[in-house]
């Protein structure tokens, strides 16, 4: 599973339209404070798009049915991103995410 943002670098870059957003498959694992995978990035050495999808997918897991358990509601979503502002997160990505839903 820790794997599989090198596999889709590996499988997409060869596909010239996709290069330009490769970034977002290979890094959306990367955390702020540098926890992440695949290469332990920190920040805004993060790039941008994987620090917006990285809300957005985790938005996404959280709130869809699994087979394993129900999707989450709206508000404990919301509070789970705040809690990971500054951690997971990019607090400004966090703050203009969050705004959108007001």
């Amino acid at each position: 599973m820790r794997r599989h943002p090198e596999y889709a670098y590996e499988l997409l870059s060869p596909v010239e339209f996709l290069r330009l957003a490769l970034d977002i498959p290979y890094c959306h694992h990367e955390k702020w404070d540098g926890s992440g995978y695949p290469r332990g990035l920190r920040g805004e050495s993060i790039p941008l798009a994987a620090r917006i999808f990285a809300v957005a997918d985790v938005w996404d897991a959280l709130r869809s049915d699994r087979p394993y358990r129900k999707g989450w509601e709206e508000e404990k979503v919301r509070d789970h991103i705040r809690e990971q502002s500054g951690i997971h997160f990019d607090p400004r990505v966090v703050e203009v995410f969050l705004s959108l839903g007001d």
